[in-house]
């Protein structure tokens, strides 16, 4: 129902209107009524109708002034001006103002009832384009963007221009001004144990995943990015007096849809600490990347910032860990393994400098100790690239080397040894899954081509046809193609939908269903916003 409110000084025409109509009939519900404008307005400000009818001779404050006063509060709200005065200086007046219509006294039922419904079809048709327009929105904002990522990737850039990062802002719609920021950190995956490159399509992580995106979208004041394939940062952004409960809230949420999940899939979520400046977010970025690194420790859901070693002032009041007190897992090949499978080149620096504060500089003291160490994770790195079809003597020798050293305990050399070794698995890795992505990409690709007719067609079903995670598909398909599955999935849509347009008399609704849309009304729309013009003003223009 749109709401209605009357103003006629004349209790007669007043009433006679109220009674003349069937409002509800028309869609309509008469909210209120007055005698004049200086005692409507307060009301009207408190209704707040979407019809305003009303006399233009009235005491104290005529229809005019009245209009000119809610067309600036109600920009929205449709105006009927109703006098006895055939006066054109009145309708222009009226007019200027924005005023949908101008009857004169005395008023026909049925000219009264023509202009309602034209009011209330215009209001449903409005409401159909905003409909339209966030569905619109919706479906391109679902799937990570290639100018998000690109800006991510400047926000936690050092050195860069400020001045470039508010103008990709503007240009992306992002509001990034704030006093404070901070970053949470999120994956989620179907183990972290597996011994496989490959992430497998998962429904399970694909519905999770959706409800995660759900739930942020309705969070104020924050931006989710992909931080890397298979994990995301939250930007927060907030107050000075507020971004630490701010940050607390969404580890909250997403520690609360993570848990109450009960398939059994790994997850962590961890924070940053906050910063006072735009400039000071690599910092923050940092600072939560050298926390996110110890999911690859054996750590799993969430990880505070207090457990993580920061600097080597904190060692003089930790325990002195020697070879009986080492924690076990630190020779578990399972926690090489999972880096080798998941982590980027990036991240080898931070994991490796966890690792050994995990393992303990006097534990690495002995040499038969350290000799363990170091060739265990060499035979984890021969080992993973022979699954991946890899020679054992493909793997680095750093390792073999430095566990042969004689000489006192050098920690630099040991980390860049360890360093080394697994950025150049990790890039044979990249070099091995290179041709097999390509295709996987392909098989996508040509699925979607011969399915975009399907109305159900979405990422995860292309996925899943891939056998592979939505997650990795659709950062995958963004980087290689250059546009997102909506993006490219809607452009084919519209080549089709331009074809039939060109070469057939179909009319829109058809067409609308052939390519993959069973509303045809938001198929037009569809098609003015992504080609510039209406599909029968394309035909007309005989556009190629």
């Amino acid at each position: 129902m749109y709401k209605v409110f009357l103003i006629e000084d004349e209790i007669v025409i007043r009433e006679a209107l109220e009674r003349m109509i069937p409002w509800n009939e028309y869609g309509f519900e008469l909210v209120g009524k007055a005698k004049d404008g200086e005692i409507a307005l307060p009301m009207i400000r408190k209704t707040k109708p979407d019809v305003l009818i009303t006399d233009i001779k009235m005491p104290f404050m005529d229809g005019l002034t009245l209009s000119g006063i809610v067309k600036k509060e109600f920009p929205d709200i449709r105006i009927v001006i109703v006098s006895g005065y055939d006066d054109f200086e009145y309708a222009k007046k009226a007019i200027a103002l924005g005023v949908d219509d101008y009857l004169l006294k005395p008023i026909a039922k049925a000219e009264f009832v023509n202009v309602l419904q034209k009011i209330y079809q215009d209001f449903e048709e409005k409401g159909k384009q905003q409909d339209y327009y966030e569905k619109f929105e919706q479906e391109f904002k679902k799937y990570e963007n290639h100018s998000r990522r690109d800006f991510f990737e400047l926000l936690v850039t050092k050195h860069v221009d400020l001045q470039e990062i508010y103008e990709k802002a503007e240009k992306l719609s992002f509001d990034i001004m704030a006093e404070s920021y901070n970053m949470v950190f999120f994956s989620l995956s179907e183990s972290k144990d597996t011994d496989t490159v490959d992430q497998r399509y998962s429904q399970r992580v694909a519905d999770l995943q959706k409800q995660i995106d759900d739930a942020l979208q309705k969070e104020k004041e924050l931006y989710v990015f992909r931080n890397q394939t298979f994990s995301y940062v939250v930007l927060l952004m907030g107050d000075h007096e507020n971004i630490q409960e701010r940050t607390k809230q969404c580890v909250k949420l997403l520690q609360d849809i993570l848990e109450n999940d009960q398939s059994g899939l790994e997850w962590i979520v961890c924070a940053s600490e906050p910063v006072e400046r735009l400039s000071q977010l690599p910092e923050c970025y940092k600072k939560g990347m050298q926390i996110f690194a110890y999911r690859y420790l054996g750590y799993s859901h969430v990880v505070s910032s207090d457990m993580v070693p920061v600097g080597e002032h904190e060692s003089e009041n930790s325990e002195i860990k020697d070879l009986v007190s080492v924690d076990s897992n630190v020779v578990n090949p399972a926690i090489f393994q999972n880096f080798l499978c998941n982590a980027l080149e990036n991240e080898v620096e931070e994991f490796v400098d966890n690792y050994l504060q995990m393992v303990g500089e006097s534990a690495l003291k002995s040499k038969m100790f350290r000799q363990y160490i170091l060739l265990n994770i060499h035979f984890c790195i021969v080992s993973f690239l022979q699954k991946l079809g890899y020679e054992k003597d493909a793997a680095d020798n750093s390792l073999l080397e430095a566990s042969g050293m004689s000489q006192p305990l050098d920690i630099d050399r040991i980390e860049g040894s360890i360093s080394a070794s697994l950025k150049q698995a990790i890039q044979l890795r990249e070099e091995k899954s290179k041709g097999k992505y390509q295709n996987v990409l392909q098989n996508a690709v040509q699925y979607m081509e011969e399915n975009f007719a399907d109305e159900n067609l979405t990422l995860n079903k292309v996925a899943c046809v891939a056998n592979v995670s939505a997650n990795h598909f659709s950062a995958m398909f963004s980087q290689k193609m250059g546009q997102t599955f909506i993006e490219y999935l809607t452009s084919l849509r519209m080549h089709r939908a331009k074809e039939l347009l060109r070469c057939t008399d179909k009319r829109s609704g058809e067409i609308a269903l052939e390519v993959g849309y069973k509303d045809s009304h938001y198929f037009s729309f569809l098609f003015k916003k992504t080609q510039g013009c209406t599909p029968s003003e394309y035909r007309n223009q005989g556009a190629v």
